[in-house]
């Protein structure tokens, strides 16, 4: 506590910091580094950055987390988060800099991807991520404050780009989506505005993942088998929905069994219970039938016109945007393919003959929410419906009233007493019952 009283001005114990936006130091400020334009020009820049990141140092060699309470270490970690970002925005526009130049060849490096990994320690990829980023930024303003605003991360911001650059208009749309959804969610909607805008690429991605199509087994140096595949998009989806039964009943069998499965070791002995299946070794429980139900999601205009244009859909659910054509295939080739026929965001129609209203609206949802609405959650697999108004309290099931969240969150509402709380359009969030159930020691 005498450390981080001679750093931060006063006893960091002494007080609980709840919300992010509450985190100040009201005893004594911090001395705030003059910012005076003659100040920000050349040398002074470095030393000014110099003395932030001396302090920063101090703070590290004095921290020691046991000795803070877990609220203030919670609302710590969410601050330093903040200049991760702030540290991280400001080195991909300097970045850009170098690269104009050849300074980066000072140190042997190839290229300024080369000097920025061995600089910054990144791996190559995220080194061309950040350049390919800091390259397009003077076209995206709003990206660009975002990044100097410390409110995104350089993966988040590479994916902004990504999908704006494609199709510029889609800009905010994508900033709202890096503020609610996981880094996951927010580089598949922009590959999916990005397939929308540009169709050529998505046919000539297809071709090339057809062209390299690839299967090989090896056994690594674990001495454990493994497995390799690529392939096309409708060829994955094929695979995947050929697994979902088997997946289901051996999670079944686990849990009636009181093993401790994971989802990847069910999964896996799905996948050999599949091969056996095709030899004629069906798991009890299953169905051996080759006709597997694969869902597509379509906009009806990009369905007559043969391509998807800005802001249209074309994709298949769980695995991502495909050519127009390989859902005409499709559905020509394997008749139990449902889809989904959207204008905009709205379903107008489920292309399967013999619907039910409520199997109508299980399709719709499973449309609408790909993912868990739980903003920051990723799972996509077995995802459960949930009420917003329960039944019991009078609660109808329709689009508005109802999104599907995964089992963890929705065993978190009905035993636990969190509250699902937000709208379609803001988003959503889990609120914990009350402050007091979260253990602070």
């Amino acid at each position: 506590p005498e450390d981080f009283s001679k750093i931060f001005g006063h006893d960091l114990t002494t007080r609980t910091y709840v919300r992010y936006s509450d985190l100040h130091f009201p005893d004594q400020q911090l001395p705030v580094p003059r910012t005076d334009s003659d100040r920000m020009k050349g040398k002074h820049v470095f030393e000014s950055v110099h003395d932030a990141v001396e302090r920063l140092r101090e703070f590290s060699r004095a921290l020691d987390p046991a000795c803070i309470d877990a609220r203030t270490a919670h609302s710590l970690v969410a601050l330093l988060a903040e200049a991760s970002r702030l540290c991280d925005g400001a080195t991909t526009r300097l970045a850009a800099r170098v690269a104009e130049t050849k300074v980066w060849a000072e140190r042997g490096a190839r290229s300024p991807a080369e000097w920025i990994a061995q600089t910054t320690g990144a791996p190559m990829g995220e080194a061309i991520g950040m350049l390919e980023t800091a390259a397009h930024l003077h076209d995206l303003p709003a990206t660009e404050s975002a990044l100097r605003e410390g409110l995104l991360s350089p993966a988040q911001a590479h994916a902004i780009v990504q999908g704006a650059c494609a199709d510029p208009t889609a800009e905010a749309e994508l900033l709202r989506a890096a503020e609610r959804s996981s880094l996951r969610g927010l580089r598949e909607r922009a590959r999916a505005v990005e397939a929308a805008a540009r169709p050529e690429l998505v046919e000539a991605r297809y071709r090339a993942a057809h062209a390299n199509r690839d299967l090989s087994t090896w056994i690594d140096h674990e001495g454990a088998g493994r497995l390799g595949w690529r392939g096309t998009p409708d060829a994955l989806a094929h695979i995947k929905a050929a697994l979902t039964p088997h997946i289901r009943h051996q999670l079944t069998a686990a849990r009636q069994a009181g093993r401790d499965e994971t989802y990847g070791n069910c999964a896996s002995d799905a996948l050999v219970a599949l091969v056996g299946g095709a030899s004629g070794a069906v798991a009890a429980g299953t169905s051996s039938s080759t006709n597997v139900l694969v869902k597509a999601r379509i906009d009806y205009s990009a369905l007559v016109r043969g391509h998807t244009e800005s802001n249209e859909l074309c994709e298949i659910e769980g695995i991502g945007p495909v050519p127009v054509g390989v859902i005409e295939r499709m559905v020509e080739d394997h008749p139990i393919v449902h889809a989904v026929l959207t204008k905009g965001r709205d379903v107008t129609r489920i292309a399967h003959l013999g619907r039910t209203g409520s199997t109508y609206l299980k399709d719709a949802l499973a449309w609408r929410d790909t993912c868990c609405v739980v903003a920051g959650c990723t799972c996509s697999d077995y995802l459960e419906d949930h009420h917003i108004v329960e039944v019991c309290s009078g609660g109808i099931s329709s689009l508005a009233t109802e999104v599907r969240i995964c089992g963890f969150h929705h065993d978190l509402i009905t035993y636990q007493g969190y509250r699902l709380v937000g709208t379609h359009e803001d988003g959503w969030e889990i609120e914990a019952p009350t402050p007091a159930l979260v253990d602070t020691s």
